[in-house]
């Protein structure tokens, strides 16, 4: 008996859901039959044509896909939500009870003509190549276009890899003047709920700006949503900045290596090769733009031409330093020594005499301080003596050379 009347309350639930269901379905049907038998999708949605027909735009940013400098465009993912009243599409609940809001196709209804200026893509309106639309009892209608937008984008990559980018998205409507069409956006910068990072660039800033412009007569609204994007300079900094200072390094100390240890030239060779492979990598990773130069690589270009001074000097040094005994020395040589503080004491330079080592260091310790002074300026001035000048010259030079430069790289990409 139990089976039996439980048997009895299931089917009364079902019988009553499925009346519940069929009339629900029914007062739907009843709804689009009674909507759409005299709607026309190509008019305005406005009972009253003095009154222009409020849209909002709002957007959903989902990701920065690419940023082509040498093309000048920006590349995103995401989609918008459109709304606005339709006068045409409003009714009553109590009418048709359990319909507040119905899904209808883009096409069947009338769809404002917001496109995006200055796209690379085919120019459309957003909302007319397909999809569905929210219809809510009051008329106000949704559509949500999803699609990866491109836009022209100046770029500027004189500060890479520290620059900054500064894109818009500008949507308007194509045709319908303020007086007809009235654009805005609830939003004050675009919504980052569903924005996945990029692994080249940070998104430092985004707003969203209502602009009124003039076009013959008739004034349009745009929406402009404006991004401003960082590039990550980790890698750059890791595989680029980091290997050419360290190379510029070497390049300085190269001047302490003794002339007659048989290796300078090789080494600053060798340094100049180096800085001649990480100009190719630079160039290869640079971002291809004719309008302008990177500070980088002129910072890399100017580098490798005090490498090949480097080298240079460096054989000039070794020449001197090989020179013949027998020639004179000219008195501005005699006058350089001096001013570069170079002095016959310097290990690498002694002059070979014919008095035992052990007797000059017994007579230098018998002498004082003032004798061993004036000793030491009555000494000639040799070809080595002012072959380690060159040296201490250069030395001081590419000091200088590399702090401008560097210091130079830094100060331009920050301002």
């Amino acid at each position: 008996m139990r089976k039996v009347r439980t048997h009895l309350i299931l089917t009364v639930i079902f019988l009553q859901c499925w009346e519940q269901a069929r009339s629900l379905n029914n007062s739907e049907i009843n709804l689009h039959k009674d909507l759409f038998s005299d709607y026309n999708p190509n008019v305005m949605p406005q009972q009253n044509k003095s009154t222009p027909v409020n849209v909002t735009l709002d957007m959903y940013l989902m990701s920065i896909d690419n940023v082509d400098e040498k093309r000048q465009t920006i590349t995103i993912k995401a989609f918008l939500e459109i709304k606005w009243r339709d006068a045409f599409l409003t009714w009553d609940p109590m009418k048709y009870p359990g319909v507040s809001g119905i899904t209808v196709k883009n096409t069947d209804i009338w769809i404002p003509d917001v496109a995006l200026q200055d796209t690379f893509d085919k120019l459309t309106e957003l909302g007319q190549e397909g999809g569905k639309a929210d219809v809510k009892s009051d008329g106000v209608v949704t559509i949500w276009p999803y699609n990866i937008y491109t836009v022209a984008c100046k770029i500027s990559i004189s500060q890479f890899p520290f620059d900054k980018q500064q894109c818009v998205f500008d949507f308007l409507s194509w045709s319908h003047s303020t007086s007809v069409l009235l654009l805005k956006s609830s939003q004050k910068k675009p919504d980052m709920t569903f924005f996945t990072e990029s692994g080249e660039w940070n998104l430092a800033g985004s707003e969203v700006k209502l602009v009124r412009d003039m076009y013959i007569a008739n004034a349009f609204d745009h929406v402009h949503f404006c991004f401003v994007l960082q590039r990550k300079s980790l890698y750059h900094i890791i595989n680029v900045i980091i290997p050419v200072l360290c190379i510029s390094i070497l390049n300085i100390v190269s001047f302490l290596l003794p002339s007659e240890s048989g290796e300078r030239v090789s080494l600053f060779i060798s340094i100049f090769l180096a800085l001649a492979v990480i100009l190719t990598t630079v160039n290869s990773s640079m971002p291809k733009s004719s309008d302008e130069v990177a500070f980088l690589s002129v910072y890399v270009c100017l580098q490798l031409l005090g490498s090949a001074l480097t080298v240079m000097f460096a054989v000039g040094s070794l020449d001197i330093f090989y020179h013949e005994r027998s020639c004179a020395l000219p008195r501005i040589l005699k006058a350089f020594v001096k001013l570069c503080g170079v002095t016959e004491s310097n290990e690498h330079y002694q002059i070979e005499t014919d008095v035992p080592h052990e007797t000059s260091v017994d007579c230098l310790n018998d002498m004082t301080d003032e004798q061993i002074r004036v000793s030491d300026e009555c000494r000639p001035v040799t070809w080595k003596m002012v072959s380690r000048a060159v040296d201490k010259l250069c030395l001081s030079s590419a000091v200088c050379w590399h702090v401008i430069l560097t210091a130079s790289l830094f100060i331009s990409v920050q301002y």
